[in-house]
Order: structure tokens, then sequence, then C-alpha cells
């Protein structure tokens, strides 16, 4: 475990530099740091396995210690009457709430997930009534800090097709997102925000994208 650990330190630590709270994300087109992978690769989860469109997954953060575990949806915002916000579970053996991937495209031939394309993202989790459809994400904009956050809310299609899993490191099957502006050709790397205020690890659009792996949710 040790050694897969500083494994995972070693071929990932370029990719988590640290996104300061007091930082502001600079709205333009990131540079990438390596080729993205072709479309007609398809994402594979820990064991190796494609990824299902519509399937149940665990998005993980890939370095254990510092990493923290998998991305969860949290009611940080006591205005608002849903839980909204995504972040990253502090606690390494967590792996975060049940997440469906669809890809964007209406075409019903679609059952793998694969590289460099157009999802959807959703939370799976039972919510109230009033919450039911607030689960798919998107990036909005964060007045008082001009943060960019991802989100959860309703589905808005101009707003929640708009990501993109791209590869990371093939031989330890790890990812990052990428948020692509509607009509546009820009994207930008999706990351950590250090929220020291709330004392939590936000998901924002950052300079340093948050690398993850895929678990099938029966693991």
């Amino acid at each position: 475990m040790k050694a897969l650990t500083l494994a995972l330190f070693s071929a990932l630590s370029l990719y988590l530099l640290p996104n300061p709270a007091h930082s502001r994300f600079n709205p333009i087109r990131l540079p990438t740091t390596h080729e993205p992978a072709s479309s007609e690769t398809p994402v594979l989860d820990i064991n190796g396995d494609e990824v299902r469109a519509g399937g149940n997954y665990y998005m993980v953060s890939a370095i254990w210690g510092a990493g923290g575990g998998g991305l969860r949806l949290a009611h940080l915002d006591m205005m608002s009457k849903c839980a909204s916000d995504v972040i990253v579970s502090p606690n390494d053996l967590d792996n975060g709430d049940p997440i469906t991937i669809t890809p964007a495209t209406a075409d019903p031939e679609s059952t793998v997930v694969m590289a460099s394309t157009y999802q959807t993202f959703r939370f799976n989790i039972a919510t109230n009534k009033l919450c039911v459809n607030n689960v798919n994400w998107g990036i909005q904009q964060d007045s008082a800090s001009g943060q960019y956050f991802l989100k959860a809310g309703e589905f808005v299609s101009d707003n929640s097709n708009q990501f993109k899993i791209e590869l990371v490191d093939a031989n330890l099957n790890s990812y990052k997102l990428t948020y692509c502006q509607f009509g546009s050709d820009k994207c930008y790397n999706v990351g950590r925000f250090h929220d020291h205020m709330l004392r939590t690890t936000r998901i924002a659009l950052s300079n340093s994208p948050f690398v993850f792996v895929i678990k099938p949710t029966d693991v």
C-alpha cells in the first residue's frame, strides 16, 4: 500500500498544487500538460472496466492522505433550501456520494462514457421533494469571492452538458474534469478551492485540476 501511494503521489503531484482561498480564478483558456485522449477512448474505472453511461459511480481523489476522499453534495449556504455545494470529503476512506454520468448526446447507442466528450453529471442520492431536481452539476460564479464553483441544481442544457472527462494517467486510470463554455472552445480545469472560512475543500474552476479515479458503487 505504501508503495502504491508513493507511486500515485509521484505521478500526480503536478496536478495537485493548491489553489489558495484568497486568489481568484483567472478566466482564461487553460494550457494542457498532456495530449487529450481521443473521443474513441472509453473512460475506465479502477478495475479497468468501461464506465457505463447512466451507471452509478464514486469519483475519488487519486491520492491518499492530503488528497482526501470522494465528492459529496453539501449544504454550505444556510440561505439556500437545498444542498448545492460540491466538496471533497476530508476522509480518505469516504468514497463520497454516488454520481451518475450520462453522455450529453441524445444518441441512444451511447452506452459507454468516452473521454474528451461532453457529459452530464448528477448526484444519485435521496432528497426531499423540494430538492429532487437539484442534483445536476453546473458552474456558477460566486459574487462575493469571484470564484466559479461547481454547484448542484436543476438541469440547464447549456451548463450541465459542458463537462468532459480527460485522461491524466492511463497506467493509473486517473482523470480530471474540464468545463467548456457553451458555444465556445474555451475549456477550464475543475479543481480544488480550499475554503478556510468554512474549513472545507470545495470544487471550482482552477488552474490545477482535481485528479480522481472512478469507483463502481458496488465495491
